[in-house]
């Protein structure tokens, strides 16, 4: 009845009656309902008022909200007020998914009460957006700081958006305390009484310091009671009632490849030559959606959380560690329930078909990049590795055919090392250096980005609601600065406009192959190039990859890590292992997609600030013991504040305008700090001496004062826009004392 009551309510611009909902859908259907289909429509529609999807009026008519001068939607606070976003989805006659969305704002005035991340019920029908009702307020936890009113004790949060809480401790405290607190109960509106659940009192402790700037950004380590609980009922092994209905794979030859001190490995690959003389790629997924039921505490904790956060060294997991070590990782020498993608690919990487199973495996092998690159590279095989050894260089082998039709396809490839710290056994930091993406780091890269998008082709092109992957094209304001600074630099790209360079990736690829013979300047041309992206993000929406180039995209590879990934899990049973209730299903991910899609995006931004923060910390942290010490650096960045400079290590800090010695001014159209006084300029790229003048790890801060430069980077033809500057300069300064 389902798809009957929507109609006839999308139809009806005023509120009926279940009577005349009933009597339209008998002529819709030309037969009488039954008294059991009536009791099935009444089911619906106040399933939906309770949803506020529709609303019932006092003479029990129905209208559906989107009639009236009500919206539901997600209440972002700014200076003003807010903006409420909502979205609205539905799906059309011929099983389109139809999605629009509105902004709403509304005025401090008119908030009630609504905090950031509300979900609200707004009603526009004065003239101005008023919020109505708080519809869910997602508030369990708060950190922040203790402090003191008379005799008594409250919290003042870290997030700014949630300062204007009052949150009243029950019991002592101590003032200035960094604290964990669980919301009890509220008693008027914005006023909390909490619990302490977590004190942060050890400053000097990097791990508890890690875990506050965690906690700053919203990101915790806990899990719910309910959660924990759920967690005691949770198998250890598979069972054979899991077994039931699984394609059974653990005679295959399947292993994994990760880092040496991962635990939570929830993908598996595997690789056979057929008759027919193509490659038979399997690519295992640990299949977490038969192990953690949708809708239980742990699947809303996954969600809460979005992803599990990496952060110098500490892990804050997703999923408790019975789940992401245990029997959601794909062990060696243990039975695991799978999901797993075989694709049939020609010996020129092109994937002739596939199939989507749930599966049992049993891994032959933990593997570790490092000692399968020492195999691929060297060609040094490790104890343990013999019997795989000629699997692991036909995998090789696909892999970098896999990459070369890609790389032709338009695909974008930086190939940019990271900062990484580098730790002893007991896991101090010993320094830092740059990680970079070696052949076997490439070649999982290359079977799940293959192995995702065939799972994004296969429920796309069958019409199901799907939660993609999706990356839009490059900022064309921002290709017009790169290639202005490629002319200042003289390295001039006059190959492509900027606006084809935004909307052809083979032109884009081209502009990369010109930074790549760049020489000095490479990497901070490279960084300018990588601004000039758009975000990647999960959208219910397929716009494709630009990045990857791919029409066809997703995440399901990382379901222990990711909820994206679970979600698609969910979704690949709902639409090809049970296939039943199909009109039910595409009807409630059509719903819960794009609320999903935006939640997920949110947390990877969340996690992408956190670990960028927390290892902006732990370098200042482990430069406070180098305080004097001279290092080689290069300008990544000027601007009217100083220089930005990254070590050889690439590790980031400042030289701040006041250090530089003289008066300099920023000549953003020549990328450089020029000097008042006629000292020599500072360039974009350019190599200096540095000395180590001050790092604080609470503030996050590394500053330099220059020493010297280093000249053996290509910026010297620069002294002839330097000596033009310096000369309208001398002829200001004439000028101004006649």
């Amino acid at each position: 009845m389902r798809s009957y009551v929507d109609l006839v309510l999308k139809k009806e611009k005023k509120a009926i009656s279940l009577e005349l909902i009933v009597s339209k859908i008998e002529q819709l259907r030309n037969s009488k309902l039954t008294e059991e289909e009536i009791k099935e429509v009444l089911d619906t529609l106040e399933e939906d008022v309770s949803n506020l999807d529709v609303l019932k009026t006092p003479t029990n008519e129905y209208i559906l909200l989107t009639k009236t001068s009500f919206r539901k939607g997600r209440f972002y606070s700014d200076k003003n007020g807010g903006v409420v976003s909502v979205t609205n989805s539905y799906i059309d006659r011929d099983g389109k998914l139809i999605v629009s969305s509105e902004e709403f704002n509304v005025d401090k005035e008119y908030t009630f009460g609504a905090i950031d991340g509300d979900y609200v019920l707004i009603d526009s029908s004065s003239g101005n957006t008023k919020v109505s009702k708080i519809l869910d307020r997602q508030l369990e936890y708060i950190a922040g700081e203790v402090y003191r009113t008379g005799e008594s004790y409250f919290v003042r949060p870290v997030d700014s958006k949630k300062q204007f809480l009052t949150i009243a401790l029950e019991g002592e405290a101590i003032e200035g305390e960094r604290v964990e607190v669980v919301l009890n109960k509220q008693t008027a509106p914005n006023f909390y009484h909490g619990t302490i659940t977590k004190v942060f009192n050890h400053k000097d402790d990097p791990t508890e310091a890690i875990l506050w700037e965690a906690f700053k950004h919203g990101v915790d380590n806990e899990f719910s009671r309910e959660a924990l609980e759920q967690l005691e009922h949770i198998p250890t092994e598979v069972r054979d009632s899991d077994r039931i209905g699984r394609e059974d794979l653990t005679h295959w030859e399947v292993f994994t490849i990760d880092g040496k001190d991962t635990k939570d490995m929830d993908d598996a690959i595997s690789l056979t030559i057929n008759e027919r003389g193509n490659y038979v790629l399997g690519v295992h997924i640990t299949d977490i959606a038969s192990i953690v039921p949708e809708g239980s505490p742990l699947d809303r904790e996954a969600f809460r959380k979005g992803n599990s956060f990496y952060l110098g060294g500490t892990v804050l997991p997703m999923f408790p560690h019975k789940i992401s070590n245990g029997i959601g990782s794909l062990n060696p020498y243990v039975d695991r329930m799978t999901i797993s993608c075989i694709m049939e690919i020609s010996p020129e990487g092109e994937v002739l078909s596939h199939r989507i199973s749930p599966t049992i495996i049993r891994s032959r092998k933990k593997m570790t990049y490092e000692s399968v690159n020492k195999l691929l590279k060297k060609g040094e095989v490790e104890e343990g590795y013999e019997e795989f050894s000629e699997t692991l260089l036909r995998m090789y082998k696909l892999s970098l055919i896999l990459k070369k039709n890609r790389i032709l396809d338009g695909a974008t490839d930086f190939n940019r090392g990271e900062l990484k710290e580098k730790r002893d056994e007991s896991g101090k930091i010993i320094g830092f250096g740059s990680r970079i993406q070696d052949a076997a780091e490439n070649l999982i890269e290359e079977f799940m980005v293959l192995a995702n998008q065939e799972v994004d082709k296969d429920l796309t092109s069958k019409g199901f609601p799907f939660l993609h992957r999706v990356h839009g094209y490059p900022n064309e304001a921002r290709l017009e600065n790169l290639l202005r600074l490629l002319d200042a630099v003289g390295l001039p790209f006059a190959e492509y406009s900027a606006t084809d360079l935004a909307y052809d990736h083979k032109a884009y690829q081209k502009l990369i192959s010109h930074i790549n013979r760049s020489g000095p300047l490479r990497d901070v041309l490279l960084t300018e190039a990588i601004r000039c992206m758009s975000r990647a993000k999960y959208s219910h929406e397929s716009i494709g990859h630009y990045g990857l180039a791919k029409r066809y995209y997703c995440h399901f590879t990382s379901p222990v890590r990711r909820d994206a990934d679970l979600t698609d899990q969910r979704i690949i049973w709902d639409f090809l292992f049970k296939r039943d209730n199909i009109e039910k299903n595409v009807h409630k991910w059509a719903k819960k997609l794009p609320e999903i899609a935006e939640r997920t995006s949110k947390q990877e931004r969340i996690a992408n600030d956190t670990e960028k923060d927390v290892l902006k910390m732990i370098c200042a942290e482990y430069m406070e013991e180098h305080v004097g010490e001279e290092f080689d650096a290069t300008i990544t960045e000027l601007s009217s504040n100083g220089l930005v400079v990254q070590l050889d290590n690439l590790m980031e800090g400042n030289v701040r305008m006041r250090d530089l010695g003289g008066h300099y001014v920023y000549s953003e159209k020549n990328y450089a700090l020029i000097s008042k006084d006629g000292e020599e300029p500072y360039f974009l790229g350019e190599r200096l001496h540095l000395m180590l003048k001050h790092a604080s790890r609470d503030a996050k801060k590394i500053d330099f004062c220059v020493i010297d430069k280093i000249y053996d980077s290509n910026v010297r033809y620069r002294e002839d826009i330097y000596n033009d500057v310096k000369m309208k300069m001398k002829k200001r300064r004439a000028k101004r004392k006649k």
